[in-house]
C-alpha cells in the first residue's frame, strides 16, 4: 500500500507542477503580449496626450474668441485654420521624430555595407525612445555579427605558411605518408584554431 501511495502522490505532485509551469508560461506570455514594446507605447501615448492638450487649448481659446466676435465666416475660417495649424505641427513634430532617425540610419547601414564593419549606428537625444531600443538591438547585432564574421585576408595569412608547407611536401618525390600525414595534421588543427578564435 505504501508503494502506491508513494506513486500517487508522485504523480499528483508531477500533475502540480505541470499545471503550475502552464499556469507560468500563459502568465509569461500575457505579460509579453501586454508590455511589448513598452517604448512604442509611450511614443504613442506622448502623441495622444500631446494632441489632446492641443485640441483642448485651442477648443477653450475658440470659445473665448467666439464670445468676443461675432460668428460668421470669419470666425469659421479662423478655427479651422487653428486646427488645421495644430493637426500640421502635431504631423510634421511626430514624424520628425519617429521617421527622421530613419533616414540617417539607411544612410549609415549603407556605410557598414560598403565595408566598414566597425561602424556603429548612432542615436541622438532627440530621437524617439522607441527608435532608440531598436538602434541599441542592431548595434547589438552588428556587434555579435562582427565577432563572428570571417575575415577572410587574416584566415588566408594565418594558414598560407602551412598550405605551402603541405603543397611542397606532396610536390617531393619521396616524402614519407607519415610525414605527409603529420602535416595535413598540422595543417587540419591549425584551421579548426582558428575556426574555434571566431567563435
Amino acid at each position: 500500500m505504501d508503494g502506491l501511495k508513494r506513486i500517487i502522490l508522485d504523480n499528483n505532485l508531477m500533475f502540480n507542477d505541470r499545471i503550475f509551469m502552464m499556469e507560468k508560461r500563459k502568465a509569461k506570455e500575457i505579460k509579453q503580449r501586454f508590455f511589448m514594446a513598452k517604448e512604442l507605447r509611450l511614443s504613442i501615448s506622448l502623441i495622444v496626450i500631446w494632441s489632446l492638450l492641443a485640441g483642448i487649448i485651442f477648443t477653450y481659446l475658440t470659445k473665448e474668441l467666439g464670445a468676443r466676435i461675432e460668428h460668421g465666416v470669419f470666425s469659421f475660417i479662423v478655427v479651422f485654420l487653428g486646427y488645421v495649424i495644430i493637426v500640421v505641427v502635431l504631423a510634421l513634430f511626430f514624424t520628425h521624430r519617429f521617421i527622421g532617425p530613419f533616414e540617417r540610419l539607411k544612410m549609415e547601414m549603407r556605410l557598414i555595407l560598403g565595408g566598414n564593419y566597425h561602424r556603429r549606428l548612432s542615436v541622438r537625444n532627440s530621437d524617439d525612445l522607441y527608435v532608440m531600443s531598436f538602434v541599441l538591438e542592431v548595434n547589438k547585432m552588428l556587434d555579435e555579427f562582427e565577432r563572428k564574421s570571417f575575415d577572410k585576408e587574416g584566415f588566408r595569412k594565418s594558414i598560407d605558411s602551412e598550405l605551402l608547407h603541405v603543397m611542397a611536401l606532396i610536390e617531393k618525390e619521396h616524402v614519407s605518408k607519415d610525414k605527409l600525414r603529420e602535416a595535413l595534421l598540422s595543417f587540419h588543427e591549425k584551421m579548426e584554431a582558428l575556426l574555434k578564435k571566431k567563435q
